[in-house]
């Protein structure tokens, strides 16, 4: 039994050591300067990973889950290894240190005071030592270092300041635990993923972005009502949006229209603008039409929906826009387009009249050098096309969070006081000098910061001196003036 407890001791003192702290802090941070330096799969955009790394070294960083450090095992194993070792370092140490904040040592001799490093010695002249300690501590007050009543009250006048400082590793100690423990959340139960959608679609499943794997389901539908850009005056893009609506039991619950920064955010799941893709399909094409009909000119303006025909006249007419290729380009006796913007639009209407059949048109009204085919008898000119696109969302669930943003507020109010405080404590009590005269005798003692608590502690002892002095100089002129 003695064997097996000095064994589990062994093992809890290495455990526990500064040693396997400080190694395991520095494979955290090579964990974590990888993840910076290595793309990453929730941010890297599609493809890019493919065209930086070779197919071998590709292979080789997937394996060791280098492409999202921060959700492999281990690292979360080594968050999980620094917060064990940083507990049982505090546990450790942490009795000592309680006692000393809650029991402090509030009263003083002779002795006590001579062992500080800081001391004065301040006569108390005609004062009795009553009078010279509540002249003392008036002047204290003002200064801003009030002494403690309770303690003055048994002959020690005992001052204290920022007690909690020596409680300021431990809330570093434990505000890292709490980003470690939301880390680890995040890790495990969290997910970043990508949602594309065309106005009017709807989904409840999510593509993964980190390591492949599965979609992830969501308990409520997403759905896109409309999506578009707004531009600048000279014509180019100023900000994409995405109109959303979240859908419970067919009911909507929840509706926002996202910008780049302004996500919508339901249930803990965020919904982030990451992209805006045009389809190349037109939503509706403004065509103007004009032909001759029983020998009167005619002139109509059509609003055309793919698959949808128009009426076109009186006489039973309809038109219906059968392609349209947004860019299009002449390969040989081919066409296609070379992108998905209407920036040289070729339109491809079709009219059909009963009793006669189909005739077909081609427009192309930016390419004025090229003459199109048109047996409908009808002259076209485009007026307006507004296209069909997606919107891409980046879906983020970080459950986490919250954890690592309350750690992260503790760590910074833990770094301030251990950085910027000092617990400081000043005793004082009468006693005599070696010429046996009456003295207050006064020593002070900072946790740190050494020179400042130097100089205020001698700042406030001639300020303490002085008011005694006046004191005295009041009492001994006070007969003479009688």
């Amino acid at each position: 039994m003695t064997n097996k407890r000095s064994g589990l001791d062994k093992f809890l003192q290495f455990f526990s050591s500064l040693r396997l702290g400080l190694w395991l802090l520095g494979l955290l941070a090579t964990a974590m300067t990888l993840g910076t330096f290595i793309l990453q799969r929730p941010t890297a955009q599609e493809g890019q990973i493919e065209q930086v790394y070779a197919p071998q070294v590709m292979s080789l960083l997937n394996h060791l889950g280098l492409f999202d450090v921060f959700h492999t095992w281990w690292f979360i194993l080594l968050l999980g290894l620094l917060g064990t070792n940083i507990t049982l370092a505090s546990i450790e140490r942490f009795p000592q240190v309680w006692r000393l904040y809650a029991r402090p040592h509030f009263l003083a001799d002779v002795a006590f005071i001579h062992a500080m490093p800081f001391q004065q010695e301040i006569p108390l002249g005609s004062h009795a030592p009553h009078q010279a300690m509540r002249l003392a501590t008036l002047k204290l007050v003002k200064s801003g270092y009030p002494p403690q009543p309770k303690i003055l009250s048994q002959g020690t006048l005992y001052i204290e300041k920022h007690r909690l400082v020596r409680l300021a590793p431990y809330i570093v100690h434990s505000s890292l635990l709490i980003i470690f423990v939301g880390a680890m959340i995040d890790g495990t139960h969290g997910y970043k993923g990508f949602i594309s959608l065309r106005p009017g679609g709807s989904t409840n499943v999510v593509e993964p972005l980190t390591t492949p794997g599965s979609n992830c389901q969501l308990d409520f539908t997403l759905r896109c009502d409309s999506t578009g850009m707004d531009a600048y005056p000279d014509g180019s893009p100023r900000q994409y949006w995405s109109q959303l609506a979240i859908l419970e039991k067919g009911r909507v619950v929840a509706q926002k229209r996202i910008h780049v920064n302004d996500p919508l955010t339901y249930k803990g799941v965020r919904f982030f603008q990451a992209s805006y893709t045009p389809s190349g399909i037109p939503r509706r094409l403004v065509m103007e039409a004009s032909w001759t009909e029983s020998g009167v000119q005619a002139r109509k303006v059509l609003t055309l929906v793919p698959g949808q025909p128009v009426p076109l006249g009186d006489q039973g007419a309809a038109v219906a826009l059968i392609d349209f290729l947004p860019d299009f380009v002449l390969q040989g006796n081919e066409i296609s387009t070379r992108s998905a913007e209407p920036r040289n639009p070729a339109i491809h209407l079709q009219v059909a009249r009963p009793g006669i059949g189909l005739s077909n048109a081609w427009i192309m009204p930016k390419s004025t050098e090229i003459t199109p085919p048109n047996d409908t008898g009808v002259r076209f000119r485009m007026v307006s096309v507004e296209m069909e696109a997606s919107t891409g969302l980046q879906v983020a669930h970080e459950p986490g969070q919250w954890l690592i943003w309350l750690g992260c507020l503790l760590l910074t109010a833990g770094l301030m006081m251990a950085l910027y405080l000092s617990h400081i404590r000043i005793w004082g009590i009468v006693a005599e000098d070696r010429k046996g005269r009456p003295i207050l005798l006064l020593g002070g003692q900072p946790s740190k910061y050494r020179e400042n608590f130097e100089r205020k502690f001698h700042e406030l002892t001639r300020e303490v001196a002085s008011a005694l002095a006046e004191a005295n100089d009041k009492r001994t002129k006070s007969p003479q003036a009688a």
